[in-house]
């Protein structure tokens, strides 16, 4: 808009000479730079008219401080795509402040403009278009526009690994489970890996009978051991108290996060349950791979924990899931609590990977 001032003082300024000095020229070349005026602003109008701005993320999934280039697409029925500036706001639970930053045009034939952003704190956000202007030809006038839809931006949550300690309890846990390894065999007739000939040492139980009987030599059955889960990881969503909401949600699936990609490392396979005030009752996900710990932070994340109290995590999954077996329960709450057993910790926003990197529990 400072082209636009610019301009329309020169007009002004070629009109006060030409009264000054009592010259027609001046005027004459106020009445044509005048002229020149309505027909960039007639064409604006226009341009307006035709130009449709929609919003999106080429990547709806970023990683924790690192840039990414939310979008906006400009669309025209004239056949020219006009100079659009604007500015996104990003917004999420409990975000006191709103960030922005500048979209600039970067491809003026297909109309793309582009940001450039980065959030040190993991989450959901939403992601919207303020402030957007459309130009004219010479970019010294624009119109404001209002972008009705937005797009969403997972930071997914960093990973910081801790020692663990395994108990023989915990490593030799079996129980009833409908998830079997794909590679370690054990006793639960109920998977058959394969038939194969006996070998001394296999039990007499997973003699194939029939199958002996028939080819004259033992056949034994090999099956797959079960995949339990003898840990769970219990988050609590309690972010009615926290000073800092954004950074307490943060700091919670770090924490569950770097907790759970532990266990994978040492291959625990455990449980994360959380208490959905949607669903009024505990969800748990079973962790087996790294692609499961994402997925339920994901699913976390779309918790808005601000209003809710503390929950009895824990007690509500033994009762939920009443009979089942496990070795440990690992608390973790928006406090920057983490709790198995006897083992207690506290880890702060501000030096989460130093005071997870010096956490050490025994599971």
């Amino acid at each position: 808009m400072k082209r636009g001032i610019i301009y329309i003082l020169l007009i002004l300024v070629c009109i006060y000479i030409g009264i000054i000095n009592r010259e027609e020229a001046y005027f004459y070349v106020a009445a044509l730079m005048l002229a020149v005026m309505v027909c960039l602003l007639a064409g604006l109008f226009t341009r307006f008219f035709r130009t449709g701005i929609s919003m999106q993320m080429n990547i709806p999934v970023v990683e924790k401080n690192r840039t990414f280039h939310p979008e906006l697409t400009v669309r025209s029925n004239s056949g020219q795509v006009p100079y659009v500036s604007a500015v996104f706001k990003v917004m999420a639970a409990g975000m006191k402040k709103k960030q922005n930053s500048t979209f600039r045009q970067i491809d003026n034939e297909n109309g793309v403009c582009q940001g450039a952003m980065s959030l040190a704190v993991s989450g959901r956000y939403e992601i919207a278009a303020a402030d957007v202007r459309v130009y004219d030809a010479f970019h010294m006038f624009y119109i404001k526009k209002k972008i009705k839809n937005s797009a969403n931006v997972y930071v997914l949550p960093q990973c910081y690994l801790m020692p663990i300690n395994i108990t023989k309890k915990t490593r030799d846990f079996v129980t009833d489970s409908d998830v079997y390894h794909a590679d370690i065999r054990g006793d639960d007739s109920s998977e058959v890996y394969q038939v194969r000939e006996y070998r001394p040492g296999d039990s007499v139980r997973n003699i194939h009978w029939k199958l002996t009987a028939r080819q004259d030599e033992i056949m034994v059955r090999d099956m797959n051991k079960t995949l339990s889960c003898p840990v769970i990881i219990c988050v609590n969503l309690n972010g009615k108290d926290c000073k800092n909401y954004g950074h307490a949600m943060s700091a919670a699936l770090e924490s569950m996060v770097s907790l759970s990609f532990s266990l994978i490392d040492i291959r625990v396979p455990h449980f994360i349950a959380w208490y959905d005030p949607e669903k009024m009752s505990i969800t748990r996900y079973r962790i087996i791979k790294e692609e499961d710990v994402y997925d339920a932070a994901a699913r976390m994340s779309y918790v808005d924990a601000r209003s809710m109290d503390w929950y009895d995590v824990i007690g509500m999954y033994r009762e939920k899931y009443r009979g089942e077996d496990f070795t440990s329960f690992i608390d973790v709450d928006m406090k920057g609590n983490i709790q198995c057993g006897d083992d207690r910790y506290h880890v702060k926003f501000e030096t989460l990977k130093e005071d997870i990197t010096h956490i050490c529990l025994t599971v």
